[in-house]
């Protein structure tokens, strides 16, 4: 750093070196940037401050951000780039030495919130829905209730499911896709889906809406212009009570992930708020 010399008339250089030299070395390491390209924009900047525009060597005037800007703008036949990465070095020398205020980090973000699962009473009203939907749409209705309850599909998996998907007498759910996967079904929707899947009059077809093209908003769409018998399904909240029942039973978290289609542990732990309070150990007669 002593031996750096800038293509300054020798006088202005003189004038602003030890000024230079304690700043750079001050900010030494705390600067995203290699010392000799700090120094090398240090001494310019100051040298125009000082020599040109008449500053004093007050590092708080030198190195505020509008001083910046206007020494970076009056830069000679200088490209954008290199008027862009001066300003950058510059601002974060303002910044290491308090000149150029830095504001406070923003707070993290707050984790999605989880879905609340559903109640046992609710689930009945689930089930009144899907019952009474008229004889062409309540198998649609039905399988999306049991997919959705009984193996905690998410929106993008029930279109899936077709009867050849359901296996060992509904005890299974076969996913297909790049999700590929088997789920266990709870009780007492194997049942259910073993059969819908006998009832299925082309075996490979969706079991919901078999014969629809597929979207992403085919179910909100299924189910916003449903007979309004019941509580009406979200897909979130039956994959909600799905997952928080087989929390509840101690499902082992690899098979739970493993089933869900999730690759973190960190997606369950939203739901450990919806378990019941674990029983007191039992106090033993000493």
């Amino acid at each position: 750093m002593d031996s750096y010399d800038p293509r300054l008339p020798l006088v202005a250089w003189d004038r602003i070196s030890d000024f230079v030299r304690q700043v750079t070395t001050e900010i030494t390491g705390q600067v995203p940037y290699t010392d000799s390209a700090v120094l090398n924009a240090v001494a310019y900047h100051v040298d125009w401050c000082v020599n040109l525009a008449g500053f004093t060597l007050d590092r708080d005037d030198i190195f505020c951000r509008e001083v910046i800007g206007a020494a970076v703008a009056a830069m000679p036949t200088a490209h954008s780039s290199s008027k862009g990465r001066r300003r950058s070095i510059l601002f974060r020398v303002g910044e290491t030495l308090g000149a150029i205020p830095v504001p406070p980090p923003l707070p993290p973000l707050a984790a999605a919130a989880a879905t609340a699962p559903y109640s046992a009473s609710e689930v009945d009203q689930l089930r009144l829905w899907a019952a009474t939907q008229g004889s062409r749409d309540e198998p649609s209705a039905r399988a999306l209730v049991a997919l959705g309850l009984g193996a905690g599909l998410a929106t993008r998996d029930i279109g899936r499911v077709s009867a050849n998907n359901i296996t060992d007498h509904g005890a299974l759910v076969q996913i297909t896709g790049p999700e590929a996967r088997f789920v266990p079904v709870s009780d007492p929707w194997g049942d259910e889906l073993a059969d819908l899947a006998a009832q299925a009059e082309i075996p490979n077809a969706p079991l919901f809406r078999p014969g629809v093209a597929w979207s992403k908003n085919v179910i909100t769409v299924f189910v916003a212009r449903s007979a309004r018998t019941g509580m009406r399904p979200s897909t979130q909240r039956m994959r909600a009570t799905w997952l928080v029942q087989h929390l509840m039973v101690g499902t082992p978290m690899q098979d739970l992930l493993s089933a869900a289609g999730l690759t973190s542990m960190d997606a369950l732990v939203r739901y450990e708020k919806f378990l019941p309070p674990a029983a007191p150990p039992a106090r033993t007669n000493t």
